[in-house]
């Protein structure tokens, strides 16, 4: 039933049930046309409700700590739950972040995943940036039979002819053309709108790193001995410091002279 329930739990302690192991419990459950899976609990929700019992809402995205300039990406599932509605859903968002697909239909009982992508240049913080779903219901104008499923990232590929000719070809080129699908003919129901928050947190730094030196000094080695030296490379950043070593182009060995007389 879509209502809120609550419930109590008290311990056993000793020969009595103790009011000090009193365990409160609360729930919802809900009977939604759509819904959205893959997101977080509302953490400040939580905290701002502590002394208060009600039902936390599932509605965050928390990308964590990223570095600029490079994407981080995080994934939920829109699923149309009814037997017989057709919908269209289009996320309202605006950069940094992307939505894809942004815009689609779900047929019912059918779902589609979203992939959301968070890239910036410059450092920023985001601390529940809102961003809405809208979702209405639809109607096709042909037979939903004959209605292919379609979002905004789907492509068709074709091959055509081109004006132009190699040297001494009967046929002109063919060249690949990738076009998007279009969005299937529909009119949308009146009164039939309903949106989704979702609330979008991330931290976006540059990568910051310190050395214990710049400068590794290896004892004397003989020749066809080994010899290791050890140094501190550590991550002062905010965010995961990706790292690989490679030789610079201008570096060459110093040869030093020796004497090629043997030590008895």
């Amino acid at each position: 039933v879509a209502q809120c329930v609550e419930g109590k739990i008290r311990g056993l302690v000793g020969d009595t049930y103790s009011d000090r192991a009193l365990i409160e419990l609360v729930g919802e459950g809900h009977k939604d046309e759509f819904t959205l899976n893959g997101l977080q609990e509302d953490t400040e929700e939580r905290t701002a409700k502590k002394n208060i019992i009600d039902a936390v809402r599932v509605n965050q995205i928390e990308f964590g700590h990223c570095p600029v300039g490079e994407p981080c990406w995080r994934a939920l599932t829109i699923t149309n739950h009814t037997q017989t509605k057709v919908m269209c859903f289009e996320w309202e968002a605006d950069a940094p972040f992307q939505f894809s697909p942004k815009v689609g239909h779900l047929h019912p009982g059918c779902a589609k995943d979203i992939t959301v992508t968070l890239r910036s240049d410059v450092p920023a913080t985001f601390r529940r940036h809102l961003v809405k779903c809208k979702v209405t219901t639809i109607s096709l104008e042909q037979p939903q039979r004959k209605v292919q499923d379609w979002d905004d990232q789907m492509t068709i590929t074709m091959w055509k002819n081109t004006t132009r000719k190699e040297p001494g070809a009967r046929w002109p080129k063919i060249e690949r053309v990738v076009e998007p699908v279009l969005e299937p003919a529909h009119t949308v129901l009146e009164e039939s709108s309903q949106e989704a928050e979702v609330y979008l947190s991330a931290v976006i730094a540059y990568t910051q790193f310190k050395l214990s030196t710049t400068m590794v000094e290896f004892k004397d080695t003989l020749p066809f001995q080994t010899r290791t030296a050890t140094f501190r490379l550590c991550n002062t950043g905010k965010v995961a410091l990706e790292y690989y070593w490679e030789e610079a182009a201008d570096s060459e060995a110093v040869k030093k002279p020796f004497s090629p007389a043997l030590t008895r």
